[in-house]
């Protein structure tokens, strides 16, 4: 593996948009873009913060008793978070309630979403700093301390595949998981009326256009899954689909307990389940609401089908042409009801 002395090139860059697109990102309803970098050639719009982390991020170092979920935003990202942590904590799953979610799995794009300063009023500077006084902040607060932690890790991004570490597969474990296009779009497009990150003042089909443009954040969506998808029978990547796990949680959670080599009972499961549940992780969350980043309205409904409540006809077909073409060379099938 890479180690700091001896980095990985980046065999993509990481441009500046032009103020001609970042107005263009606006005029859509993207009030929070200032400045957007991009990554080329996969065209991946993030914040500028990026920049100057991209090596860190490519050439973070796996280790093999770490556990790795990747997926695109808003696609089952802290439901499966909480499931894995169950899983290796199926005997203390009452600690939950006392350790907050930020502490059993860790964010590692925060550094780029929200990137800290050194007088942030902020728990996890201070703690970075009194373990690393000479540390700067601007490297990546979760970054370092993520490397520095001892023992398994759970780690989570929606960077793709191609932007992470390419002895990731090889090194550990990792699970992506899927959601349909239609109901993560509606799903970003009501997290940007709450967003601190990545705050949207416009209407639906504004944001549905820009989703269809491959214009927000993390995208191209397309782009993110079929990273996942070409990789799907590699041993130490386990593929899932949002939908599959509304549908039955318990057939999937089986098939993830096999693929992380565990064994457990029928209650062990339903008791998995019933934490990572949708009621019990929003309850969760809001008794957090004091904590730092705390979003409130992060859980909304974890429904599948809400296009529909969301989308006119005129839309709904423009966003079906929008599948069927990015869909021509993939086996791929959504789910969407």
């Amino acid at each position: 593996m890479s180690s700091t002395g001896n980095l990985r090139p980046l065999p993509f860059t990481v441009d500046r948009v032009s103020d001609k697109e970042v107005s263009r990102l606006r005029s859509w309803g993207f009030s929070g873009h200032a400045e957007i970098v991009r990554t080329n050639p996969s065209r991946v719009n993030l914040p500028p913060a990026y920049s100057h982390l991209a090596h860190a991020y490519y050439n973070f170092e796996f280790r093999p008793d770490d556990l790795v979920l990747v997926t695109y935003p808003r696609s089952g990202t802290t439901w499966t978070s909480e499931i894995l942590w169950a899983m290796r904590n199926v005997g203390l799953l009452e600690q939950a309630e006392e350790i907050t979610s930020g502490d059993r799995t860790t964010f590692i794009d925060m550094d780029f979403l929200m990137p800290s300063r050194a007088d942030d009023d902020n728990p996890k500077v201070k703690e970075f700093l009194s373990l690393f006084p000479e540390g700067r902040v601007e490297d990546g607060v979760v970054l370092q301390m993520t490397k520095w932690h001892k023992g398994p890790r759970i780690i989570k991004t929606h960077l793709q595949i191609d932007l992470l570490n390419p002895d990731l597969l090889d090194t550990c474990k990792t699970v992506y998981v899927a959601r349909n296009p239609k109901d993560v779009c509606v799903s970003l497009f009501h997290h940007g009326k709450i967003s601190k990150m990545d705050p949207f003042e416009s209407e639906f089909p504004d944001y549905a256009e820009a989703f269809m443009a491959d214009q927000v954040l993390f995208g191209p969506y397309w782009d993110h899954i079929k990273q996942a998808w070409k990789r799907k029978n590699h041993a130490n990547l386990h593929f899932m689909f949002y939908e599959d796990m509304k549908l039955d949680i318990l057939g999937e959670l089986t098939k993830l307990a096999r693929f992380l080599q565990l064994d457990f009972t029928e209650e062990q499961l339903k008791a998995i389940s019933d934490h990572a549940s949708f009621g019990r992780m929003k309850s969760r969350h809001e008794r957090g609401a004091s904590g730092h980043n705390h979003t409130p309205g992060f859980f909304r409904k974890g429904q599948t089908g809400d296009w529909g409540n969301a989308a006119s006809g005129e839309l709904t077909a423009a966003m079906d042409r929008w599948i069927a073409h990015n869909s021509q060379d993939t086996d791929i099938v959504f789910k969407y009801k």
